[in-house]
């Protein structure tokens, strides 16, 4: 019985214990639950994984046919991926722009659409430091393009003083005001007609 009195407090303890922790407990504010994203944690640079090269690509360079011009017939677009300087002819010193130019007719764009859609391409060469400009050739594509085509040969006596208000003087200052988007190579040839329907349809003549 000597014992009976420390059991009884000690009971009383362990029954007024548990309740007064839970107590404390609940006057806590809740812990926020961390959550970690496992392509954060694992690509700390930032950089979405998951992205594609294609995207990335088409960011840095852009569209291939770029607007440079209209008028009220044609949307004028010149095509990046060819378009570059090359050495004149006889005169290592002197560079000029080989540059294909797209037409998309205005019409399309209001709703007369025909398939398949038909624009034209033509070829000059821009020579800046005489202003003049020199048509070599001019195709009409509908669909698949025809392997009947003509390029004019190469001929310095076809070189054209730029006329104010044509079409060739608009697309002379329209390639220039757009030089940032011409490439350098003027140490080679130039791409003829053939190789520019070749490249761009992805087909052999």
């Amino acid at each position: 019985m000597r014992y009976g009195k420390w059991i009884a407090l000690f009971a009383a303890f362990m029954a007024v214990f548990p309740l007064s922790g839970a107590l404390a407990r609940s006057s806590d504010p809740p812990e926020p639950i961390l959550w970690e994203d496992p392509a954060i944690v694992n690509n700390s640079s930032g950089i979405d994984e998951n992205s594609s090269s294609d995207v990335s690509a088409s960011e840095e360079y852009g569209p291939r046919f770029i607007e440079i011009l209209r008028d009220d017939s044609f949307i004028y677009l010149m095509d990046r991926k060819t378009a570059h300087y090359e050495k004149v002819p006889h005169l290592a010193k002197e560079k000029m722009i080989d540059v294909w130019i797209k037409l998309e007719p205005l019409e399309f764009l209001e709703g007369d659409y025909t398939f398949p859609s038909k624009y034209y391409l033509e070829h000059y060469l821009i020579r800046p430091k005489t202003q003049q400009i020199m048509f070599l050739a001019e195709m009409e594509v509908a669909g698949r393009p025809s392997n009947e085509m003509k390029e004019m040969p190469y001929d310095p006596r076809r070189w054209e003083r730029l006329v104010p208000g044509s079409i060739e003087d608009s697309v002379y200052h329209a390639v220039l005001l757009n030089e940032g988007q011409v490439k350098d190579e003027s140490a080679n040839g130039g791409a003829s007609i053939r190789d520019y329907v070749e490249n761009i349809f992805n087909i052999s003549l």
